[in-house]
């Protein structure tokens, strides 16, 4: 039996499968089909490039029934991974006065090469005759290609091959210039043509347009992915087209993997801002309405298991453990009845029952953290909340989750009916010491291959491990007023060291980053929140979080360079009653600066 949880690079996967197991309750789906140009941005696995997919033609003619001159837009896909923009070579031309020129170049031949491609390869091409304009658009990009114009019965399918094949050649040999230089001291001079966002890329388009015979009221969508991968003069290039608001002829959209895009900045060091010349579209925002996230998740499980011939709802399919739930329960109904005696502590009754019944089932599962890793991560609600807004942590437990629920059935069994609390529990812990462990020695080491500083990633573990102890202190507190603490925010403006781990931390999903209002009332603070997916490192309550903590930047250097010492001064404090949303002192006697 084919996992049904698998996760595929959305690239290779067929049209049928793409519409089969995509949610259409993706935040900004209506945003990215107008025409305008939108940032895409998120961490990995936010679900940017199987959004890409399903804009693509092949994907929307199964989805509107419509031929491909009649859809409602006309997407056209580039993943800058598959591309060779970025070669190290290129680094010879920095500062270089034709630097940026030659940078265009080759960006507009990659994108070309591979919008065509892809037409090519995922579309049945109509096998009219070119009408007169497209014939004469294609004649004038043959020529400025150095190639021959389209003969009269020239087909759709045959001109966009000859013109997929002048685009390569001429890829090929900007490559092969840009390689030479790999093998000499000095730079070569370039004899080739040139070509340009407006000499190449937008009559290539407007070719396209003729040629397909898109209709003037649909948008054309340039869908560019792994933008975050580019150079930075690669980078102030598309930004430099999103300035020129060419929205009527093309609209680019840009995916990019949170705080990774090099600038914002153009080629004429003027930057382009939201939302006079982009929409930004945020996939993996932390603090999004969970319901519409768990209703998008539920689509997406209930889709995959049709798939795989399971009829039956996401909340059956990973089912809690049934002693806890009741054991919950139980302590539900005794924070509402001693609200209603008079004993409460939140407004309603609910609210109480909200907020401190998990957590009382786990600080008194017992005294020691041993006794507290008794506690069940199962249910699909608790692994939507521990999955922190982002699908794929989703799909990868619930991959690993069925495989092994599968090596454990009877053998010849390959039925798995549900997936029962004990391996959801497994797999969720196993992933949470898997990301902090294992994931984090990896980004050390990644992080100094790539000649940036390893000591970032201890910190970011040191900083991770600080929070943990900070939050389960409050949980462990039944006389905090708030005890499902994820989140902390900023007192005062973060020095560079700070800035650039906190930017580590978000780029590779082990924070997320928003905004709350400062404590004196004027203005906003940096919000950052925790993964859920490391609640069981630290025995927490995953179920949804509201509150947060001010701390100041002494704070969170000791946390990052001395963790031991400030989670002794933080053991020596737990027994502290004043929890409410103020900063937290890791110094003895020290005072809330």
């Amino acid at each position: 039996m084919d996992n049904p949880f698998a996760v595929f690079t959305p690239e290779g996967l067929t049209a049928e499968r793409v519409v089969a197991i995509f949610s259409t309750e993706m935040p900004g789906l209506g945003n990215i089909e107008n025409a305008g140009h939108a940032f895409v941005i998120g961490t990995r696995g936010s679900g940017k490039s199987i959004l890409f997919r399903y804009l693509e033609p092949d994907c929307q003619r199964i989805v509107t029934k419509k031929e491909l001159h009649d859809l409602p837009f006309l997407s056209l896909y580039v993943s800058f991974r598959e591309t060779q923009a970025q070669i190290s070579e290129l680094a010879r031309f920095h500062d270089n006065h034709g630097e940026v020129f030659f940078n265009e170049h080759l960006l507009v031949l990659a994108i070309g090469a591979q919008v065509v491609l892809r037409l090519l390869r995922n579309n049945d091409v109509a096998n009219d005759n070119l009408t007169p304009t497209a014939r004469e658009l294609h004649d004038e990009l043959a020529a400025l290609l150095g190639s021959d114009g389209a003969g009269d019965e020239t087909t759709v399918g045959q001109a966009l091959k000859a013109m997929a094949l002048q685009l390569q050649a001429a890829y090929r040999r900007a490559i092969q210039y840009v390689r030479k230089h790999g093998f000499m001291s000095d730079t070569l001079t370039y004899t080739g043509e040139l070509y340009g966002f407006d000499d190449l890329l937008l009559p290539l388009i407007d070719f396209l347009r003729a040629a397909l015979r898109i209709q003037d009221a649909s948008p054309i969508l340039l869908l560019l992915d792994d933008a975050d991968s580019l150079t930075e003069t690669q980078t102030r290039i598309i930004n430099s087209w999103v300035a020129r608001r060419l929205s009527s002829r093309c609209s680019l959209k840009i995916a990019a993997q949170i705080t990774a895009y090099k600038t914002m900045v153009t080629i004429y060091n003027t930057r382009i801002e939201a939302p006079h010349d982009y929409q930004e579209i945020n996939l993996s925002d932390a603090r999004a309405s969970e319901k519409a996230y768990k209703s998008r998740l539920a689509g997406i499980v209930q889709r995959r298991l049709l798939t795989a011939g399971i009829v039956m709802s996401a909340e059956k399919y990973f089912p809690e453990d049934h002693r806890q739930r009741l054991a919950i329960e139980r302590e539900e109904r005794r924070l509402r009845a001693e609200h209603e005696a008079g004993r409460g502590r939140g407004y309603r009754p609910r609210d109480d029952a909200y907020r401190y019944a998990r957590p009382n089932y786990i600080a008194r599962l017992g005294g020691d953290r041993k006794s507290r890793n008794t506690y069940s991560y199962s249910g699909f609600d608790q692994l939507v909340h521990i999955s922190s807004g982002v699908t794929r942590f989703f799909l990868e437990a619930a991959a690993d989750m069925f495989a092994e629920a599968l090596a454990r059935a009877p053998r010849g069994n390959k039925n798995v009916g549900t997936i029962d609390p004990s391996i959801q529990n497994q797999v969720v812990r196993e992933h949470a010491s898997r990301q902090m462990i294992v994931d984090l020695k990896d980004l050390e080491r990644d992080v100094e291959r790539l000649k940036g500083n390893p000591q970032q990633a201890v910190q970011l573990s040191n900083l991770i491990k600080g929070l943990g102890s900070l939050f389960e202190s409050a949980l462990l507190d039944e006389t905090a007023a708030e005890r499902k603490l994820f989140s902390f925010a900023l007192s005062e403006e973060p020095t560079k060291e700070m800035e650039e781990v906190l930017r580590l931390g978000v780029r590779y999903g082990y924070l997320f980053q928003g905004v709350i209002g400062r404590k004196e009332g004027t203005g906003r603070a940096p919000l950052y929140i925790l993964s859920r997916r490391l609640a069981p490192l630290f025995n927490l309550d995953p179920m949804g979080f509201s509150g947060y903590k001010f701390l100041t930047n002494d704070k969170i250097l000791q946390l990052m360079n001395d963790p031991e010492a400030a989670r002794h001064s933080l053991r020596r404090q737990r027994g502290r009653a004043n929890e409410d949303q103020i900063s937290i002192d890791f110094r003895d006697g020290g005072s809330n600066a």
